[in-house]
Parts: structure tokens; C-alpha cells; sequence
């Protein structure tokens, strides 16, 4: 079913906030987007594992050409942060991962971020997606009128 999201929680931890009074260090969330993206490959991909013999065997990589993160609110130390996760602009060799981030359960957004991920060869030649990643990309996918990845984009060029 498209538009499925899958949600990741996180405990901030004092290790993440920066010297002015447990903030959370901006860098984090970027990481975090890092660690939901893995979470979500070992956990909603069938075929992770077949993907990544690929990998391991040289055929197949897997790499993030192009990111973006706008922060909204604070988090601080102790806060539990729900990030939730969908796809978009699934092309032959790329798409993106939309990531949401709220603080506490709380409805209010504290941050938005997509990063772009495309397969190569190793030698820099783009190779189409895994057929098994493509079936599980469309699951999560967001409808084109919800994507904010190209609500971005529009108010960038309007800005611009």
C-alpha cells in the first residue's frame, strides 16, 4: 500500500547536545536521518541482505549524492525524537527518503530533511535499483501533492 511510513524513536543523550544548556547539537539530526535510513533497509527491505552481498562482492553501491535539512525547534537532553520516514521520486537509479522529526509525540515538527540516494558501479556509473528495493520503495512512497521535497524546491525558486 503507497504512503506508508516507517517511524523510528531516539533518546537524546547528553553526548548529543551542545555546551548551552543540553540543546541538541544541529549535526545529529543529520546523523539521525543516517541511522533511521539503515533502520529502515534492515527493517522493510526483504532483500537487504541479498542487496548487500552486492556490495560486499563489488557490484553495487549504494551512495547519497544530494541532502537538505531544515530545523525548525529545539530538542533537548532526554528528549525522546519520533522520526518518521517515507520515499519519493523514485527514478531508474535514485529516490528520495523524507524525514519528519517530532519531539515527544508532540504533533509539532522540529525538523525536515531529504537526502537523495542513487546506486553506481563503484566506477561512478549510475546502475539501475535493486528490482527487490524498487517493490518496497513504492510502499513507502508519498503522494506526489504531500511531497515536501518539491514543495521545498518551489518555494526555493519563487525565494530565489
Amino acid at each position: 500500500m503507497p504512503g506508508k511510513e516507517f517511524t523510528y524513536k531516539h533518546t537524546v543523550y547528553l553526548n548529543e547536545t551542545n555546551a548551552m544548556g543540553g540543546v541538541v547539537y544541529f549535526a545529529n539530526f543529520v546523523k539521525w536521518q543516517g541511522v533511521v535510513r539503515e533502520e529502515f533497509f534492515i527493517k522493510a527491505f526483504p532483500s537487504w541482505k541479498e542487496v548487500m552481498m552486492l556490495v560486499m562482492g563489488g557490484s553495487a553501491n549504494m551512495i547519497t549524492v544530494e541532502e537538505h535539512s531544515k530545523f525548525k525547534r529545539h530538542a533537548m537532553f532526554g528528549d525522546t525524537i519520533v522520526i518518521k520516514l517515507q520515499t519519493a521520486n523514485l527514478k531508474k537509479c535514485s529516490f528520495d527518503m523524507i524525514f519528519r522529526m517530532y519531539r515527544n509525540n508532540e504533533d509539532e515538527l522540529i525538523y525536515e530533511g531529504w537526502q537523495r540516494v542513487t546506486f553506481d558501479d563503484y566506477k561512478g556509473n549510475f546502475i539501475p535499483i535493486p528490482e527487490p528495493f524498487r517493490e518496497t520503495i513504492l510502499e513507502y512512497q508519498v503522494p506526489e501533492s504531500e511531497n515536501k521535497r518539491s514543495s521545498m524546491r518551489e518555494r526555493n525558486k519563487t525565494t530565489a
